[in-house]
Protein backbone atom coordinates (compact mmCIF):
# COMPACT_ATOMS: atom_id res chain seq x y z
CA UNK A 1 0.00 0.00 0.00
CA UNK A 2 1.54 3.22 -1.29
CA UNK A 3 2.44 5.67 1.65
CA UNK A 4 1.64 9.56 1.45
CA UNK A 5 4.15 11.25 3.59
CA UNK A 6 3.54 15.56 5.14
CA UNK A 7 6.23 17.51 5.39
CA UNK A 8 4.58 21.08 6.16
CA UNK A 9 6.41 24.80 6.28
CA UNK A 10 3.92 26.50 8.29
CA UNK A 11 4.13 30.28 8.43
CA UNK A 12 3.74 31.15 11.57
CA UNK A 13 4.17 34.86 10.78
CA UNK A 14 1.00 35.80 8.86
CA UNK A 15 -0.97 32.40 9.47
CA UNK A 16 -4.07 34.02 7.92
CA UNK A 17 -5.50 32.76 5.05
CA UNK A 18 -6.60 36.31 3.92
CA UNK A 19 -2.63 37.01 3.78
CA UNK A 20 -0.93 39.00 0.96
CA UNK A 21 2.42 40.29 -0.62
CA UNK A 22 2.69 43.55 -2.07
CA UNK A 23 1.59 42.18 -5.61
CA UNK A 24 -1.63 41.47 -4.04
CA UNK A 25 -2.21 44.97 -2.71
CA UNK A 26 -6.18 44.86 -3.85
CA UNK A 27 -6.55 42.40 -0.70
CA UNK A 28 -7.24 43.70 2.93
CA UNK A 29 -3.85 43.62 4.41
CA UNK A 30 -4.21 41.49 7.73
CA UNK A 31 -2.95 41.98 11.11
CA UNK A 32 0.87 41.45 10.90
CA UNK A 33 2.13 39.76 13.63
CA UNK A 34 5.90 39.82 15.11
CA UNK A 35 8.17 38.04 12.69
CA UNK A 36 8.92 34.21 14.00
CA UNK A 37 10.90 31.76 12.06
CA UNK A 38 9.40 29.24 9.66
CA UNK A 39 8.22 25.68 11.75
CA UNK A 40 8.91 22.24 10.08
CA UNK A 41 6.70 19.47 10.69
CA UNK A 42 7.98 16.12 9.88
CA UNK A 43 6.94 12.69 10.63
CA UNK A 44 3.00 12.11 9.58
CA UNK A 45 2.03 9.47 7.28
CA UNK A 46 -1.33 8.95 5.99
CA UNK A 47 -1.55 5.22 4.78
CA UNK A 48 -4.80 4.30 3.40
CA UNK A 49 -5.73 0.49 4.48
CA UNK A 50 -6.74 -2.43 2.60
CA UNK A 51 -10.79 -1.17 2.86
CA UNK A 52 -9.74 2.04 0.25
CA UNK A 53 -8.94 -1.22 -2.28
CA UNK A 54 -11.76 -2.93 -2.59
CA UNK A 55 -15.61 -2.34 -2.48
CA UNK A 56 -17.10 -1.70 1.01
CA UNK A 57 -20.41 -2.85 0.72
CA UNK A 58 -22.38 -0.81 3.29
CA UNK A 59 -25.54 -3.39 3.63
CA UNK A 60 -22.94 -6.23 4.95
CA UNK A 61 -20.79 -3.85 7.00
CA UNK A 62 -21.70 -5.05 10.55
CA UNK A 63 -20.10 -2.18 12.50
CA UNK A 64 -21.02 1.40 12.68
CA UNK A 65 -17.06 2.68 11.05
CA UNK A 66 -14.90 1.21 9.25
CA UNK A 67 -10.95 2.02 9.14
CA UNK A 68 -10.15 3.88 5.80
CA UNK A 69 -6.78 4.76 6.77
CA UNK A 70 -3.76 5.37 9.43
CA UNK A 71 -2.63 8.07 10.32
CA UNK A 72 1.26 8.78 11.79
CA UNK A 73 1.47 12.02 13.68
CA UNK A 74 4.60 13.87 14.00
CA UNK A 75 5.22 16.50 16.91
CA UNK A 76 3.42 19.39 16.96
CA UNK A 77 4.62 22.90 17.22
CA UNK A 78 3.63 24.45 20.19
CA UNK A 79 -0.06 26.40 20.09
CA UNK A 80 -0.89 24.22 16.76
CA UNK A 81 -3.45 21.39 16.70
CA UNK A 82 -4.63 19.33 13.79
CA UNK A 83 -8.47 19.26 13.78
CA UNK A 84 -10.79 18.91 11.20
CA UNK A 85 -9.86 15.24 9.20
CA UNK A 86 -12.24 14.56 6.94
CA UNK A 87 -12.76 13.35 3.39
CA UNK A 88 -13.78 15.88 0.43
CA UNK A 89 -15.14 13.26 -2.30
CA UNK A 90 -16.89 13.52 -5.48
CA UNK A 91 -18.03 10.79 -8.21
CA UNK A 92 -15.12 9.62 -10.32
CA UNK A 93 -17.77 10.47 -13.14
CA UNK A 94 -18.97 13.60 -12.52
CA UNK A 95 -15.91 15.95 -12.66
CA UNK A 96 -17.31 19.21 -11.79
CA UNK A 97 -19.01 17.79 -9.07
CA UNK A 98 -18.98 20.23 -5.80
CA UNK A 99 -17.06 17.79 -3.44
CA UNK A 100 -19.08 16.40 -0.40
CA UNK A 101 -17.32 16.59 3.21
CA UNK A 102 -16.40 12.95 5.10
CA UNK A 103 -16.15 13.35 8.93
CA UNK A 104 -13.28 11.25 9.68
CA UNK A 105 -11.22 10.53 13.43
CA UNK A 106 -7.24 10.74 14.32
CA UNK A 107 -7.47 6.98 13.55
CA UNK A 108 -8.76 6.85 10.65
CA UNK A 109 -12.46 5.77 10.83
CA UNK A 110 -15.55 6.86 9.08
CA UNK A 111 -19.26 5.89 9.85
CA UNK A 112 -21.68 3.69 7.84
CA UNK A 113 -23.69 6.80 7.95
CA UNK A 114 -21.44 9.22 6.48
CA UNK A 115 -20.70 6.70 3.47
CA UNK A 116 -24.23 6.57 2.99
CA UNK A 117 -24.20 10.14 3.09
CA UNK A 118 -21.82 10.32 0.46
CA UNK A 119 -23.68 8.25 -2.13
CA UNK A 120 -27.40 10.05 -1.55
CA UNK A 121 -25.51 13.72 -2.08
CA UNK A 122 -24.77 12.50 -5.45
CA UNK A 123 -27.32 9.25 -6.52
CA UNK A 124 -30.41 7.60 -5.43
CA UNK A 125 -30.75 4.62 -3.40
CA UNK A 126 -30.12 1.72 -5.37
CA UNK A 127 -27.93 -0.30 -4.31
CA UNK A 128 -25.21 0.32 -6.38
CA UNK A 129 -21.44 0.76 -6.87
CA UNK A 130 -20.49 3.60 -6.94
CA UNK A 131 -16.92 5.36 -7.29
CA UNK A 132 -15.65 8.63 -5.61
CA UNK A 133 -11.93 9.99 -5.76
CA UNK A 134 -11.65 11.16 -2.20
CA UNK A 135 -8.88 13.77 -0.45
CA UNK A 136 -7.75 13.30 2.98
CA UNK A 137 -7.13 16.97 4.26
CA UNK A 138 -7.18 18.45 7.74
CA UNK A 139 -6.55 22.15 9.11
CA UNK A 140 -3.63 22.66 11.18
CA UNK A 141 -5.14 25.39 14.07
CA UNK A 142 -3.27 27.94 15.77
CA UNK A 143 -6.02 30.56 17.90
CA UNK A 144 -7.96 31.54 15.23
CA UNK A 145 -6.04 30.82 12.30
CA UNK A 146 -6.21 27.97 10.03
CA UNK A 147 -3.95 26.06 7.38
CA UNK A 148 -5.45 23.49 5.09
CA UNK A 149 -3.18 20.28 4.88
CA UNK A 150 -3.17 17.99 2.40
CA UNK A 151 -2.46 14.27 3.65
CA UNK A 152 -2.91 12.18 0.32
CA UNK A 153 -5.68 10.84 -1.97
CA UNK A 154 -7.14 7.62 -2.79
CA UNK A 155 -11.04 5.96 -4.18
CA UNK A 156 -13.53 5.09 -2.69
CA UNK A 157 -15.90 2.63 -4.07
CA UNK A 158 -19.37 2.25 -1.87
CA UNK A 159 -22.38 0.52 -2.35
CA UNK A 160 -25.42 1.65 -0.15
CA UNK A 161 -27.26 -0.62 1.81
CA UNK A 162 -30.24 -2.01 -0.09
CA UNK A 163 -33.51 -0.88 0.67
CA UNK A 164 -35.26 -3.65 3.26
CA UNK A 165 -38.94 -1.94 2.55
CA UNK A 166 -39.30 -1.36 -1.47
CA UNK A 167 -42.88 -0.09 -0.91
CA UNK A 168 -43.68 3.41 -2.12
CA UNK A 169 -47.12 5.15 -1.57
CA UNK A 170 -48.91 8.01 -2.71
CA UNK A 171 -50.93 10.31 -0.45
CA UNK A 172 -52.99 13.51 -1.57
CA UNK A 173 -55.59 14.50 -3.01
CA UNK A 174 -56.02 12.65 -5.82
CA UNK A 175 -56.06 9.55 -3.23
CA UNK A 176 -57.44 10.23 0.17
CA UNK A 177 -56.25 12.85 2.90
CA UNK A 178 -56.76 10.11 5.71
CA UNK A 179 -53.34 9.28 7.37
CA UNK A 180 -55.24 6.01 8.67
CA UNK A 181 -55.46 4.70 4.79
CA UNK A 182 -51.80 5.97 3.80
CA UNK A 183 -51.26 1.89 3.13
CA UNK A 184 -53.80 1.64 0.61
CA UNK A 185 -52.14 3.30 -2.17
CA UNK A 186 -48.93 1.29 -3.19
CA UNK A 187 -47.16 2.39 -5.97
CA UNK A 188 -46.21 -0.13 -9.16
CA UNK A 189 -42.05 -0.89 -9.68
CA UNK A 190 -40.71 -0.10 -12.87
CA UNK A 191 -39.50 -3.25 -14.55
CA UNK A 192 -35.95 -3.19 -14.89
CA UNK A 193 -35.26 -0.51 -12.33
CA UNK A 194 -35.95 -1.54 -9.29
CA UNK A 195 -35.70 1.98 -8.04
CA UNK A 196 -38.61 3.56 -10.29
CA UNK A 197 -42.50 3.69 -9.55
CA UNK A 198 -45.51 4.61 -11.30
CA UNK A 199 -49.36 5.40 -10.12
CA UNK A 200 -51.97 5.91 -12.65
CA UNK A 201 -55.00 7.09 -12.40
CA UNK A 202 -56.81 10.35 -13.01
CA UNK A 203 -55.30 13.35 -10.80
CA UNK A 204 -57.13 16.37 -9.78
CA UNK A 205 -54.92 18.85 -10.88
CA UNK A 206 -53.92 19.83 -6.85
CA UNK A 207 -51.91 18.99 -4.40
CA UNK A 208 -52.27 15.57 -6.36
CA UNK A 209 -50.02 13.48 -3.97
CA UNK A 210 -46.57 13.08 -1.86
CA UNK A 211 -44.39 9.79 -2.14
CA UNK A 212 -43.21 8.35 1.11
CA UNK A 213 -42.03 4.70 1.96
CA UNK A 214 -44.54 2.56 4.37
CA UNK A 215 -42.18 2.88 7.02
CA UNK A 216 -41.22 6.40 7.11
CA UNK A 217 -45.33 7.16 7.30
CA UNK A 218 -45.50 4.94 10.24
CA UNK A 219 -42.57 6.12 12.49
CA UNK A 220 -41.41 9.34 11.31
CA UNK A 221 -44.92 10.36 10.54
CA UNK A 222 -45.84 10.33 14.21
CA UNK A 223 -43.29 12.70 15.01
CA UNK A 224 -43.90 15.07 12.54
CA UNK A 225 -40.76 14.41 10.62
CA UNK A 226 -41.64 14.57 6.85
CA UNK A 227 -37.40 14.77 6.39
CA UNK A 228 -37.99 11.41 4.58
CA UNK A 229 -41.18 12.27 2.19
CA UNK A 230 -40.26 12.48 -0.96
CA UNK A 231 -41.58 15.55 -3.02
CA UNK A 232 -41.48 18.04 -5.76
CA UNK A 233 -38.13 21.01 -6.03
CA UNK A 234 -40.42 23.52 -6.86
CA UNK A 235 -43.42 24.26 -5.19
CA UNK A 236 -46.63 24.31 -7.04
CA UNK A 237 -44.85 23.64 -10.13
CA UNK A 238 -47.24 21.64 -12.40
CA UNK A 239 -44.14 21.11 -15.42
CA UNK A 240 -44.83 17.60 -17.35
CA UNK A 241 -40.88 16.58 -15.00
CA UNK A 242 -38.96 17.88 -12.76
CA UNK A 243 -36.57 17.25 -9.75
CA UNK A 244 -37.65 15.23 -6.55
CA UNK A 245 -36.58 16.25 -3.45
CA UNK A 246 -37.38 15.72 0.10
CA UNK A 247 -38.14 17.47 3.63
CA UNK A 248 -40.76 19.80 2.87
CA UNK A 249 -44.19 18.15 3.36
CA UNK A 250 -45.80 20.80 0.92
CA UNK A 251 -44.80 20.81 -2.12
CA UNK A 252 -46.91 18.35 -3.55
CA UNK A 253 -46.35 16.52 -7.08
CA UNK A 254 -49.30 18.50 -9.20
CA UNK A 255 -50.93 17.01 -12.76
CA UNK A 256 -49.98 19.18 -15.33
CA UNK A 257 -53.74 19.40 -16.36
CA UNK A 258 -57.09 18.94 -13.91
CA UNK A 259 -58.94 16.23 -14.32
CA UNK A 260 -57.24 14.31 -16.50
CA UNK A 261 -55.68 10.66 -16.88
CA UNK A 262 -51.78 10.21 -16.09
CA UNK A 263 -49.02 7.90 -15.25
CA UNK A 264 -47.01 9.29 -12.29
CA UNK A 265 -43.06 7.99 -12.54
CA UNK A 266 -40.63 8.57 -10.07
CA UNK A 267 -37.47 7.56 -10.31
CA UNK A 268 -35.30 7.48 -7.04
CA UNK A 269 -32.09 6.63 -8.54
CA UNK A 270 -32.22 9.67 -10.76
CA UNK A 271 -34.44 11.81 -8.15
CA UNK A 272 -36.96 12.97 -11.26
CA UNK A 273 -40.55 12.73 -11.71
CA UNK A 274 -42.64 12.97 -14.80
CA UNK A 275 -46.27 12.86 -15.71
CA UNK A 276 -47.12 10.95 -18.73
CA UNK A 277 -50.76 11.94 -20.15
CA UNK A 278 -53.09 8.84 -21.24
CA UNK A 279 -53.94 8.81 -24.88
CA UNK A 280 -56.98 6.90 -23.56
CA UNK A 281 -59.03 9.47 -22.06
CA UNK A 282 -62.05 7.37 -21.38
CA UNK A 283 -61.11 4.63 -19.47
CA UNK A 284 -64.18 1.46 -18.64
CA UNK A 285 -65.17 2.48 -15.27
CA UNK A 286 -66.28 -0.99 -12.91
CA UNK A 287 -68.66 -1.33 -10.00
CA UNK A 288 -66.13 -4.52 -8.61
CA UNK A 289 -63.32 -5.49 -8.98
CA UNK A 290 -62.18 -8.87 -6.96
CA UNK A 291 -60.72 -11.87 -6.29
CA UNK A 292 -61.77 -15.45 -7.90
CA UNK A 293 -60.86 -18.97 -7.37
CA UNK A 294 -59.48 -18.95 -3.68
CA UNK A 295 -59.24 -22.41 -2.32
CA UNK A 296 -60.32 -23.35 -5.20
CA UNK A 297 -63.71 -21.99 -5.34
CA UNK A 298 -64.65 -20.08 -8.59
CA UNK A 299 -68.31 -18.87 -8.17
CA UNK A 300 -68.44 -16.36 -4.94
CA UNK A 301 -65.59 -13.11 -5.25
CA UNK A 302 -63.93 -12.00 -2.80
CA UNK A 303 -64.05 -7.90 -3.01
CA UNK A 304 -61.42 -5.64 -3.23
CA UNK A 305 -62.12 -1.68 -2.42
CA UNK A 306 -62.10 1.12 -4.87
CA UNK A 307 -59.27 3.66 -3.23
CA UNK A 308 -58.95 6.53 -4.96
CA UNK A 309 -61.70 9.02 -5.98
CA UNK A 310 -62.37 7.88 -9.77
CA UNK A 311 -62.95 3.84 -8.74
CA UNK A 312 -58.89 2.65 -10.57
CA UNK A 313 -57.28 1.59 -7.73
CA UNK A 314 -58.27 -1.17 -5.69
CA UNK A 315 -57.14 -2.66 -2.04
CA UNK A 316 -57.88 -5.46 0.03
CA UNK A 317 -56.50 -7.22 3.17
CA UNK A 318 -56.75 -10.67 3.22
CA UNK A 319 -55.68 -13.88 5.37
CA UNK A 320 -55.15 -17.39 2.44
CA UNK A 321 -55.35 -20.30 4.92
CA UNK A 322 -53.22 -22.78 2.08
CA UNK A 323 -51.73 -22.11 -1.22
CA UNK A 324 -54.13 -21.39 -3.85
CA UNK A 325 -54.15 -20.13 -7.49
CA UNK A 326 -56.72 -17.37 -8.38
CA UNK A 327 -57.61 -14.73 -11.02
CA UNK A 328 -58.50 -11.08 -10.42
CA UNK A 329 -62.26 -10.21 -12.76
CA UNK A 330 -64.51 -7.29 -12.90
CA UNK A 331 -68.31 -7.27 -11.97
CA UNK A 332 -68.49 -10.77 -10.80
CA UNK A 333 -68.49 -12.17 -14.21
CA UNK A 334 -65.82 -13.60 -17.10
CA UNK A 335 -66.27 -10.54 -19.45
CA UNK A 336 -63.23 -8.99 -18.70
CA UNK A 337 -60.30 -10.67 -16.13
CA UNK A 338 -57.18 -10.26 -15.65
CA UNK A 339 -54.25 -13.20 -14.83
CA UNK A 340 -50.39 -13.15 -15.73
CA UNK A 341 -48.62 -15.29 -18.46
CA UNK A 342 -49.34 -18.44 -20.47
CA UNK A 343 -49.31 -20.86 -17.68
CA UNK A 344 -51.23 -21.19 -14.82
CA UNK A 345 -48.21 -20.18 -11.46
CA UNK A 346 -45.93 -19.07 -14.12
CA UNK A 347 -46.10 -15.80 -11.43
CA UNK A 348 -45.79 -16.67 -7.93
CA UNK A 349 -46.79 -13.19 -6.27
CA UNK A 350 -45.75 -14.42 -2.81
CA UNK A 351 -41.96 -14.67 -4.28
CA UNK A 352 -42.57 -11.48 -6.57
CA UNK A 353 -45.03 -9.15 -5.03
CA UNK A 354 -46.02 -7.10 -8.32
CA UNK A 355 -46.43 -7.52 -11.80
CA UNK A 356 -48.55 -6.45 -14.93
CA UNK A 357 -51.63 -8.63 -15.49
CA UNK A 358 -53.28 -8.72 -18.45
CA UNK A 359 -56.62 -10.22 -19.71
CA UNK A 360 -57.33 -13.36 -20.10
CA UNK A 361 -54.15 -14.75 -18.78
CA UNK A 362 -53.34 -17.80 -16.55
CA UNK A 363 -54.15 -18.31 -13.02
CA UNK A 364 -51.49 -16.81 -10.30
CA UNK A 365 -50.33 -18.94 -7.55
CA UNK A 366 -50.51 -17.61 -4.18
CA UNK A 367 -48.50 -19.17 -1.13
CA UNK A 368 -50.45 -18.98 1.92
CA UNK A 369 -50.43 -15.68 4.73
CA UNK A 370 -51.50 -12.49 5.00
CA UNK A 371 -51.19 -9.82 1.95
CA UNK A 372 -52.18 -6.04 1.53
CA UNK A 373 -53.38 -6.70 -2.45
CA UNK A 374 -53.71 -4.14 -4.58
CA UNK A 375 -54.83 -3.59 -8.70
CA UNK A 376 -55.09 -1.04 -11.17
CA UNK A 377 -57.68 -1.72 -13.34
CA UNK A 378 -56.50 0.43 -16.45
CA UNK A 379 -52.70 -0.66 -16.31
CA UNK A 380 -53.26 -4.36 -14.70
CA UNK A 381 -51.15 -4.40 -12.06
CA UNK A 382 -50.97 -6.30 -9.10
CA UNK A 383 -49.79 -6.39 -5.73
CA UNK A 384 -49.32 -8.83 -2.78
CA UNK A 385 -47.55 -6.89 -0.27
CA UNK A 386 -46.88 -9.44 2.69
CA UNK A 387 -48.41 -7.98 6.04
CA UNK A 388 -45.85 -8.68 9.00
CA UNK A 389 -47.72 -10.54 11.88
Amino acid sequence: MKKISMYIMLAVAGWSLTACDESHSDWVEPVVYEQEPDIVIQGFEATPTAATASTINLGTMTEDAIQLFTLKQGTLPQGVSLENIRLEAKPADKENATAHNVAASEDGMVTKEELANLVYAFYGKKATERTFNANLYANALKGKESQLITLGSFQLKVIPEKLEDPYYYVYGMSTATSAASANKYVMTPVEGNDMAYTYTTKFFGSNDMLIWNINYWKNDRLNNDFSKVYCTEINGSKAESGNVTQGNAQNYFIAPKKNTFYTFTIDLEALTFTWTELENQNQPTYTNISLIGVGGDWDNDIDLTAVDRNKHNWYVQHTFTADTQLKFRANHGWDTDWGFGSADGEWNAANDWAKICTVKAKNIAITAGTYDIYFCDITGAAHFVPVEE
